[in-house]
């Protein structure tokens, strides 16, 4: 016989889980992936919730992870000038992210990424997305390709900026 509440809660899940791949499947780190690949990665993820001014991950830490907007703003600051004061490079949103560079190799973080309003971050930790790859390479090679074509549009923006 079926359980009444077992049926509810897994309904509940299942839609859970559509909503998350419809949202990260428009996230551009996850362009060309299938749907269920996309939910693979979202098994993969850790979510939390950030407060306003909460500093998500300073600049010089070693980056493990990447992390994507689902609600909230983040600033993403440098420390300039020889007052040491931050400086805004950029405003994010949801279905925005950050932090990529350390799903190619551990270095320490070159900017600060500080909550502006309370908010929800999904992050991906460079030790299970090493472990997908070696699961499912195919995944793998489509979000590090995506990730060089993101990192070389905003290098080419940078080049342009300078002219």
């Amino acid at each position: 016989m079926l359980n009444i509440k077992e049926y509810i809660k897994d309904i509940l899940i299942d839609r859970e889980m559509k909503q998350k791949i419809d949202f990260f499947s428009k996230v551009n780190i996850f362009n060309g992936l299938s749907r269920f690949a996309v939910g693979k990665l979202v098994t993969a993820m850790y979510s939390r919730k950030y407060e306003a001014a909460e500093i998500i991950c300073p600049e010089q830490e070693l980056g493990k992870a990447l992390f994507i907007i689902m609600s909230g703003e983040v600033a993403i600051t440098r420390q300039s000038g020889t007052r040491r004061e931050d400086k805004i490079i950029s405003r994010l949103k949801s279905g925005d992210f950050f932090g990529e560079m350390a799903l190619l190799e551990e270095k320490p973080r070159s900017a600060t990424a500080t909550a502006l309003t309370d908010g929800e971050l999904y992050i991906i930790y460079k030790a299970n997305f090493d472990s997908m790859i070696e699961k499912d390479p195919k995944i793998g090679l489509m979000v590090i390709k995506n990730i060089a074509v993101i990192l070389s549009a905003r290098l080419r923006g940078m080049i342009n900026e300078g002219k």
